[in-house]
């Protein structure tokens, strides 16, 4: 498949106007895109202009509540909220904070003040109402001292959440019935308020929002049949997803995402396909969910065959600080789909030659890393859904949610590679027959074996042994997927046999390492819909609920990858010990004695995890066959 791949993917990237989507790009970073606001609404009807005029077809936008109060399964609509303006003055520095001059200056959800108010500190005593207390970290908004500042009748906070102008201030977000404001400042700003503070100033604030009913957007598309029409009945070859919140300017997070996906529109619009593509642009979680909900629970139609999201991709490398993030779909989903985008990465045409053109040269990087679903992804790629999902993006970013996430961060090549590979991967799938779908099984068998001699030891190692299996039985449940898009059972049987008589060969690393399965009741879920890590620590006690805030303060990507390994290692099958156990071997992550116990702890207390064998989960259970 390897020839014809690359002729494929050289194609869609030859035809990806990458001035067109850095216009796109700038465009976007125009809008403030609160995900209940005016800007994001605004930012919908723009794209669903463009995608239109990039030649997708049912193009339309979806409005849902931003009541802050109608639910999908445990996501709860935004509120309404439009910021305008939002100043902060002390004596002598007239505009000391000015937004939107500043960008995320003014916390999200700030209630709206007209204020001469005192300054005080976060630890002095005492505070006189209506007072602007100034926090000197992050870490230190803590809910604790929010409720202190609502109990003491403050007005609204300061807090130091950037080092200098070049980094720029950072994200903070309040509730969404916030009663106080809240601004975000940098480290010299909050200088000049101590310094005020110190002479017993006060400080003259002015927030102007708007908390009118708002609407929540999701824009929906699909690339135009050609030929007989699809059975409506019959899943979409792929769903390209890029969620089109966050403040202005955000230009990598996520106007490049959102630019990538209509890249990717324009290109496949012109291709003749045998199964439609659909797009989705919507707020990031909720509003995917509020989408999937319908498609699910009130028969909107069938599941896509895979998905692809695409979230931060436009990244400038030597910038920024991080390479391309190919994020796996889950190990509990066994599919072709992380084969394909991988070799999708791989057939990008190289920039460059070696010295004797044997070999492709390129100064970008690309990763490939286990599932860890803090985007759009983890909603389809849920257990409760079964969507194979696979996300594009960059990480490290050392500009992500701050002021300085501006449009010269943004590479107009890399932004081009990224939606080149999510269009080629749909197209492979759009417009596979047998042929091409025997050639898949071959790229998804050499894939699978790739990983599991990756799981060789240097010594015996009970936890590598179980993942050369897990790899194993991955790939061989993958192969099945393939069925659907033609591929010969005699294929798909020699394929199996191959990775089977692979796994006897590396099985003997381990001398016969046994598996130990723990006794114990099953875990079984007990929430709805997809898991929501956020709910959760609204749902759990106040104890546990401490020990989530601290351990995302300590490493938020790390608690946040292993919460949800967790939550989706629970199946109604297993006990309590092998939850844990599976969780580590797909997060890639070795946690301390007892962090999982304690987690699925937590879960079980707030009513979420409950003992019991998988017969609901079985009845229930909506998505495909996981392992």
């Amino acid at each position: 498949m390897s020839d014809s791949l690359a002729g494929l993917v050289a194609g869609i990237h030859h035809g990806i106007d990458a001035d067109e989507a850095m216009c796109w790009v700038a465009r976007l970073t125009e809008w403030d895109r609160y995900q209940g606001s005016a800007g994001i609404a605004a930012a919908a009807d723009f794209v669903a202009g463009e995608a239109e005029r990039a030649g997708l077809t049912g193009v339309e936008v979806l409005n849902f509540p931003a009541d802050g109060r109608t639910a999908w399964w445990t996501f709860t609509a935004p509120s309404s909220w439009t910021p305008y303006t939002a100043h902060l003055s002390v004596p002598g520095r007239p505009g000391l904070v000015d937004y939107p001059a500043q960008p995320y200056a003014l916390a999200a959800h700030s209630a709206a003040a007209h204020t001469e108010a005192p300054l005080v500190r976060a630890q002095d005593d005492g505070w006189p109402p209506g007072a602007v207390v100034l926090v000197p970290s992050a870490a230190r908004l803590d809910a604790k001292l929010q409720a202190r500042m609502r109990h003491e009748r403050a007005s609204g906070f300061c807090v130091t959440t950037g080092s200098d102008r070049q980094v720029g201030a950072g994200r903070v977000e309040l509730p969404g019935d916030s009663i106080l404001f809240g601004f975000s400042v940098l480290a010299d700003q909050m200088d000049a308020l101590l310094r005020a503070h110190s002479r017993g100033e006060r400080a003259r604030v002015a927030v102007d929002v708007d908390t009118t009913p708002a609407r929540m957007p999701v824009v929906v598309a699909r690339t135009p049949g050609r030929g007989a029409a699809p059975s409506p009945l019959s899943p979409d070859a792929c769903l390209i997803t890029a969620h089109l919140c966050h403040p202005a300017p955000g230009a990598n997070d996520n106007a490049s995402g959102v630019a990538a996906a209509l890249a990717a529109g324009r290109v496949l619009a012109a291709r003749s396909l045998r199964r439609p593509v659909r797009f989705l642009w919507a707020p990031e979680f909720v509003g995917l969910a509020a989408y999937v909900h319908r498609l699910v629970e009130e028969g909107g139609g069938p599941l896509p065959m895979m998905a692809v999201d695409l979230d931060m991709v436009g990244q400038d490398q030597r910038r920024c600080g991080g390479p391309l993030i190919v994020e796996h779909s889950p190990e509990y989903l066994p599919h072709f789909a992380n084969a394909l985008v991988e070799a999708c990465v791989r057939a990008l045409p190289a920039a460059a030659r070696s010295y004797s053109g044997a070999v492709g040269c390129d100064v970008w990087a690309w990763r490939t890393t286990p599932f860890v679903g803090a985007s759009d992804h983890a909603v389809l790629a849920d257990r409760a859904i079964g969507c194979p999902s696979v996300q594009l993006g960059h990480w490290p970013d050392r500009f992500n949610h701050s002021g300085a996430d501006t449009f010269d961060k943004v590479d107009p090549q890399e932004l081009r590679r990224s939606a080149a590979i999510a269009a080629s991967a749909a197209a492979v799938v759009a417009t596979a027959g047998a042929r091409e779908a025997d050639r898949l099984a071959h790229l998804l068998t050499r894939w699978t074996a790739h990983r599991m001699t990756a799981c060789l030891p240097p010594d015996d190692d009970p936890l590598a042994a179980t993942l050369l299996t897990r790899r194993r039985r991955y790939g061989r449940d993958a192969l099945d997927t393939l069925r659907p898009l033609g591929a010969d059972p005699g294929v798909l049987g020699r394929q199996a046999a191959l990775l089977d008589g692979l796994h006897h060969t590396l099985a003997a690393a381990w001398n016969d390492v046994p598996v130990k399965h723990h006794e114990g009741p099953p875990l079984r879920r007990a929430w709805p819909g997809p898991f929501n890590l956020r709910a959760l620590t609204g749902a759990v006690d106040g104890t546990d609920r401490q020990w989530f805030t601290r351990r995302l303060a300590e490493d938020r990507g790390r608690f946040y990858a292993s919460a949800m390994a967790l939550a989706q290692s629970v199946d109604g099958f297993s006990a309590a010990a092998d939850v844990v156990r599976t969780a580590q071997l797909d997060a890639g992550i070795r946690w301390e004695p007892g962090f999982g116990e304690r987690f699925l702890a937590a879960m079980a207390g707030a009513g979420w995890v409950k003992e019991g064998d998988g017969g609901a989960d079985r009845a229930e259970g909506r998505g495909r066959k996981g392992n």
